[in-house]
């Protein structure tokens, strides 16, 4: 027992030290394996609450799919769910114009309920069947009124 005390007396700053050193490093590989880690299970954390009540289904999906086809002008469609984003992937024959094909899409939109445009984002692209034709993109977000499609404007590189 005095083997004890006297090793105390002598190092019992080193010891004290060396304790909290201790409880420091626990205290950041706990904050750190939360950080890292965390306790939800899905990539997406908890920005997908609530989408259980506003799920799009396969009957919803070939619905939309099958209303765009009816269209002579559009060649194949896709509808994706990934998360909260629509993603939507028209192909047009060669003899649409950009304009029309943007027409087309945006009047798509009104095909959704308006639970689904509250809840989702669209992001739809565009083509024309040959290689030389458009590829134009375009989203709308929940609180937007309409589709906004990026610059489709070629550049000319002469003079």
């Amino acid at each position: 027992m005095n083997k004890i005390k006297k090793l105390w007396v002598e190092n019992r700053v080193l010891v004290v030290l060396f304790i909290i050193v201790i409880i420091c490093i626990c205290l950041i590989l706990g904050v750190c394996l939360k950080y890292f880690f965390g306790t939800s299970n899905s990539s997406y954390g908890d920005r997908l609450n609530g989408i259980e009540e506003v799920l799009i289904t396969d009957e919803i999906k070939n619905n939309f799919i099958n209303k765009m086809k009816e269209d002579e002008t559009i060649v194949d469609a896709t509808l994706t769910v990934s998360g909260k984003i629509i993603y939507i992937h028209l192909i047009f024959n060669q003899n649409v114009k950009l304009e029309e094909a943007e027409k087309k899409a945006q009047t798509s939109v009104s095909l959704f309920e308006e639970k689904y445009l509250n809840f989702y984002d669209l992001n739809y692209t565009l083509k024309q069947e040959n290689n030389d034709g458009f590829l134009i993109m375009g989203a709308r977000n929940v609180h937007g009124s309409g589709l906004i499609w990026n610059n489709n404007t070629e550049i000319d590189n002469e003079g």
